[in-house]
């Protein structure tokens, strides 16, 4: 992966010349590391990625997605678009923007770091950071877009999100590519902080084109806090999503569902990490795989139940549906148990659409073409009924059973 060429206007720590060196000379992740085994970064090692602050969206509906209202924040190329966003004035939220010579704060680095995180850090070009007030119900969801709209451009941003005690909050991420652009880069971290009964869910719809998309998620709960993410992934080259969610108080729940749909030569790759580790608390995970043509679906979700963290309920299943048979998904749940006194189940199935089904629906009239959409919609319905908003099902549906 080639980064030399990055613009070092960007915000950047003092010893940046020394991390782009170590970037550029080691630390690259490699398929031999069982985290990286199956996505094929070779593709994005031949790319020479460039800053291009240059914004070409004129109007969020050229991008197809639905009518959105309330607070808009919109990043293009990395960088915040006026032009595109809506900052209303909301009293009960502070939101801020870390600019160019603007002094960044890494006190909250993870404890996990890889590559991509150091190199989020190092040429990090901007971070939105939103806080909630205490005893705030936020009745509208707030958008979060984020844009790739020129070739070989890289996009490293970061979202902080602070609700504070007794505080709810619904947010809806859009990570795009415009279908002018190839070969660009959104790398983005999500810092997520809830206070002791808070709530956040999280919608996520990524739809990327010819584009890269890498998100981390790091979510810290304190206790009776409830923290919901829906992931749904239509296109990209590569889409990677890395959730690592610590549960640090009891009587939290805690819930990751997604849908993966790629294509031809398109590769979805979800992990998740829900680390409890203290008791009584709740974990759900529900991720559907749908693979079509030579598309790779991978899910790999991990369940770590600490010491003395007793009576925790966390369930984890993934299921796939393979179209052809070019198609394929490796998945691997797991769950690490280290107190005695818990109800955990994982499980995945992986498999074809039942032909006498089809049959059914082809006998009474239907196309192959619509009576597999309506097996689909049948499949991923679960995690689709997530969201209570119908326009945005509507939507989300129409991008994922695409031609």
């Amino acid at each position: 992966m080639i980064i030399k060429d990055l613009n070092h206007n960007s915000l950047l720590k003092e010893n940046s010349k020394l991390d782009l060196e170590a970037l550029n000379l080691g630390s690259f992740p490699k398929r031999k590391e069982e985290r990286w085994k199956y996505t094929p970064l070779r593709f994005l090692k031949k790319i020479n990625f460039h800053n291009q602050f240059n914004f070409k969206i004129e109007h969020l509906n050229s991008l197809g997605i639905p009518k959105i209202e309330g607070l808009v924040i919109v990043l293009e190329n990395g960088k915040f678009n006026s032009s595109l966003s809506n900052i209303i004035d909301l009293m009960d939220i502070e939101l801020l923007f870390l600019n160019d010579g603007d002094i960044v704060n890494n006190s909250q680095e993870p404890s996990h770091k890889d590559y991509f995180t150091n190199l989020n850090f190092s040429f990090l070009t901007e971070k939105v950071v939103l806080k909630i007030k205490p005893n705030v119900n936020i009745n509208e969801p707030i958008n979060f877009v984020n844009i790739i709209s020129d070739d070989n451009c890289i996009s490293n941003t970061q979202f902080n999100i602070d609700i504070y005690e007794n505080s709810k909050l619904h947010i809806r991420q859009y990570f795009l590519g415009s279908s002018n652009s190839k070969d660009g880069f959104i790398n983005h971290r999500n810092q997520v902080s809830l206070k002791s009964q808070s709530s956040l869910t999280v919608d996520k719809f990524q739809d990327l084109n010819q584009n890269f998309n890498f998100c981390n998620e790091f979510i810290d709960q304190e206790q009776e806090s409830k923290f919901i993410m829906n992931t749904f992934s239509a296109s990209g080259i590569i889409l990677r999503n890395d959730v690592f969610n610590n549960v640090n108080g009891k009587n939290c729940h805690s819930e990751l569902n997604g849908v993966f749909a790629p294509i031809e030569k398109q590769h979805f790759d979800n992990h998740t990490t829900i680390n409890h580790f203290v008791a009584d608390c709740k974990s759900f995970e529900n991720y559907k795989g749908v693979i079509k043509e030579s598309g790779v679906g991978v899910f790999n979700g991990k369940v770590i139940v600490h010491q003395d963290a007793q009576k925790i309920e966390a369930f984890q299943k993934n299921n796939n549906i393979l179209l052809d048979d070019e198609s394929k998904i490796y998945s691997k749940p797991e769950l690490e148990i280290y107190a005695d006194d818990v109800r955990c189940s994982h499980g995945s199935t992986t498999g074809r659409f039942d032909e006498e089904a089809l049959f059914y629906l082809r006998s009474r009239g239907i196309s192959v073409k619509k009576s597999l959409e309506l097996m689909t919609l049948g499949f991923i319905n679960e995690v689709i009924e997530k969201s209570n908003d119908s326009a945005y099902k509507e939507f989300v549906l129409k991008r994922l059973l695409k031609d």
